[in-house]
């Protein structure tokens, strides 16, 4: 065990140990904890505290959360890269995928149906980014509204000109629709990220980091 996989385990909870031994594919486990660990540095920055203090929960809609703090945060993570975004103002939500996240004929679940007449009008090529950079933006502004895919995803338009715009999502059981900001994010190679806030945000902090990579962890 090297000194970055002891100083992150020492960070998380034997729960999140059990959940990341659950994990199937080689070095899925190993992000998980190294986010979580990551998460709590961050926040413990942001908040002046120890990140051993820093205690999460699941909200009224299944997010992560803090425990005895009304700070809005998200995290994800993908093998190569870990993104956490901060803010005192709204919900956010961020997204990375990289290129393990494949499309396939059941393009009607995920994406309006503009945005299927614009994917096919690409070459074969440049479909797959593409897709990667729509479902990034997806997740991330579903997460900042606070219902994750309880909001079909092929209801929610994501064209937004220049990688930044604001996004109309129709909230569950009708009741109305709700705007989110969203805006591309800079990825590490082979990564697509976004971020988005479900309100007005006087600061929006976001961190990126390339987690070390211990195969001596990965089951």
């Amino acid at each position: 065990m090297n000194q970055a996989t002891g100083e992150a385990l020492g960070l998380v909870t034997d729960e999140e140990r059990a959940v990341a031994e659950t994990l199937g594919r080689s070095g899925d486990g190993w992000a998980f904890l190294a986010a979580r660990a990551m998460t709590r540095r961050v926040l413990g920055w942001v908040l002046g505290r120890s990140a051993t203090s820093v205690e999460f929960c699941r909200s009224e809609h299944g997010r992560l959360a803090l425990v005895d703090r009304d700070v809005c945060f998200s995290v994800a993570y993908v093998r190569g890269q870990q993104l956490v975004a901060v803010s005192l103002d709204s919900e956010v939500g961020v997204d990375v995928q990289d290129d393990d996240v494949v499309y396939a004929e059941n393009l009607h679940l995920a994406l309006t149906e503009w945005e299927q007449r614009l994917l096919r009008r690409l070459s074969p090529s440049a479909r797959h980014m593409f897709f990667l950079g729509l479902w990034t933006r997806k997740e991330a502004v579903l997460r900042a509204a606070g219902y994750g895919l309880r909001v079909p995803p092929d209801e929610v338009d994501v064209l937004v000109e220049d990688g930044a715009g604001t996004v109309a999502v129709p909230l569950p059981d009708g009741a109305g629709v709700t705007e989110v900001q969203v805006r591309d994010l800079p990825g590490a190679r082979g990564t697509v990220a976004a971020a988005a806030a479900a309100g007005p945000v006087s600061v929006l902090h976001t961190w990126a980091f390339t987690p070390s990579f211990d195969p001596a962890y990965c089951r």
